[in-house]
């Protein structure tokens, strides 16, 4: 073939390309970086509290963690925590979605808490009690907790409802507001006294 004849070619197929292209419109968006309220982040979280004197107050596990540095907190989904608030108390805390300052120990749970003591070393004979409830708010440091929505309870046998609760985790006291107890009698039975 001409060599005329190839450069038309040419240039016929690059004006058709750049029609195509013009056509299609912008190939990619343009990237929209904006700031983010997030310091650090992470997954599969394995963490250890102590005090001042070395002892450990709680061990907690997260599927993911990360830290908000307007609030200072550590926000995290997915969390169990172990807390052993004194040498004769000891819980288990899990949650949808907690929130925890490392400063101040505040505490704040939501997407539904289960709180389980795990039995009291000087009374082994009392039966564990789990508290079950959509939010929970407390402080790590001075182990008190609460919460204004309402709560169900369980001890052994034992079910109620409860409009709010109060407990000093430290001491093991709890404190409930307007109980609600379905109480189920046993059937009567008629007898003769003699």
């Amino acid at each position: 073939m001409n060599t005329r004849v190839l450069i038309v070619l040419a240039l016929i197929i690059t004006g058709i390309a750049g029609w195509f292209f013009r056509q299609q419109g912008d190939v990619t968006p343009p990237v929209n970086i904006e700031t983010t309220d997030v310091d650090y982040e992470a997954t599969e979280i394995k963490a250890v509290q102590t005090n001042e004197q070395g002892e450990t107050e709680y061990e907690l596990t997260a599927e993911s963690l990360t830290h908000n540095p307007v609030t200072n907190q550590d926000e995290m989904s997915g969390i169990t925590m172990n807390w052993e608030p004194s040498t004769d108390q000891r819980y288990r805390i899990q949650a949808g979605s907690a929130a925890i300052s490392q400063q101040t120990g505040e505490l704040s749970l939501s997407d539904g808490f289960s709180l389980i003591s795990e039995g009291n070393k000087s009374s082994p004979d009392i039966e564990p009690i789990k508290v079950t409830g959509s939010t929970l708010k407390g402080n790590t440091q001075s182990g008190k907790v609460y919460s204004d929505a309402p709560v169900q309870i369980e001890q052994g046998m034992n079910r109620f409802e409860a409009s709010n609760m109060t407990a000093n985790l430290e001491t093991g006291e709890y404190e409930f507001g307007q109980v609600a107890v379905a109480f189920s009698p046993a059937e009567r039975q008629d007898k003769a006294l003699f």
